[in-house]
């Protein structure tokens, strides 16, 4: 959810780094093909040669930020919604600074501090990520994906990370009489590697539970979560939820990466046993059930009483 539902973010990062660094005398806001509020589907265009895939649905801009920092350095920021019933149930960000290899050796130790050295989230382990899984050189090259769940209440309200800056997103949700899903699904990803772009990029991508697998999580808070990774196993809804997307993500990645026209090495090796064992056929044939059920209580032909029931009984079979 913007910065800070994202890897902890660099724009403040680096904005500090280049206007301490060099004396600013050209602002200009950097060209932007979308503008607030404009609906995108489909494809999203980094730049007038590259476009990547966006999840399925109608998307809103609702958060742009551009600037030129300093010859031929653009850094960009824009952040897209899905809203059902007043409920924000998705939303992606994508970050962009374009034309870093003119000052590659300044930049390189920020960048590694800003990925790797983090206060919170990062290209480092967690005890709250579900997946981690990275390319890293010696150097500054990487290509990083963590895939975890998200306490929304926390990281709006309550993360003191200095870097983290929401403001913009509060009072969009605010203004417009929506709310958030107290728990999000999450996949983060940073990406620089200079043979391929002097592009660094990184992507946020969130999802309510309950919209990607109609599932609604009794806790929210991000150490009591069913979907935290010392609690998972003892919910089998929330593990089948979460290994569907691991499952829906590592394909998704696959596709950016080869939008970015990332190969070899620098590819994400998704572990086939992870990928194999969220997509087995009885998950799947369980996740159809459960979908169904729920369908049933939402259109009222089951009370709540009778659907909690029904629920217990299927996972049961499934044990």
């Amino acid at each position: 959810m913007s910065n800070k539902l994202n890897f902890i973010f660099y724009r403040k990062l680096f904005l500090l780094f280049f206007i301490t660094f060099f004396v600013l005398t050209n602002k200009s806001e950097a060209t932007f093909k979308y503008k607030l509020d404009q609906k995108i589907s489909g494809e999203f265009k980094v730049n007038s040669r590259t476009s990547i895939s966006l999840p399925e649905g109608e998307w809103k801009v609702i958060y742009r930020y551009g600037e030129h920092l300093f010859r031929g350095v653009y850094a960009y920021q824009i952040t897209l919604a899905q809203v059902s019933d007043k409920n924000v149930v998705k939303l992606f960000e994508i970050e962009k600074i374009e034309g870093l290899s003119v000052i590659l050796g300044y930049i390189t130790p920020i960048i590694v501090d800003a990925v790797f050295k983090p206060k919170r989230h990062g290209c480092v382990e967690r005890n709250y990520y579900t997946l981690l899984k990275y390319y890293r050189s010696s150097g500054v090259s990487h290509n990083c994906v963590s895939i975890k769940h998200i306490d929304t209440n926390y990281e709006l309200f309550e993360n003191d990370d200095p870097n983290s800056n929401l403001g913009y997103l509060i009072n969009w949700a605010k203004k417009n009489n929506l709310n958030y899903s107290d728990v999000y699904l999450a996949y983060d990803v940073s990406i620089y590697i200079p043979r391929i772009s002097d592009r660094y990029l990184t992507f946020s991508y969130f999802e309510s539970p309950q919209n990607f697998a109609d599932f609604i999580p009794q806790f929210s808070s991000e150490q009591q979560s069913e979907f935290h990774p010392q609690n998972i196993n003892q919910n089998k809804e929330a593990k089948i939820v979460m290994n569907k997307w691991i499952n829906y993500i590592a394909h998704y990645h696959g596709v950016i990466e080869k939008s970015l026209k990332i190969k070899g090495k620098y590819k994400i090796n998704f572990d086939r046993k992870v990928i194999n064992q969220s997509s087995s056929g009885k998950n799947n044939e369980l996740v159809e059930m459960l979908e169904k059920l729920n369908e049933l209580y939402r259109s009222n032909v089951l009370t709540k009483d009778e659907f909690t029931k029904a629920k217990e009984k299927l996972l049961n079979q499934y044990n």
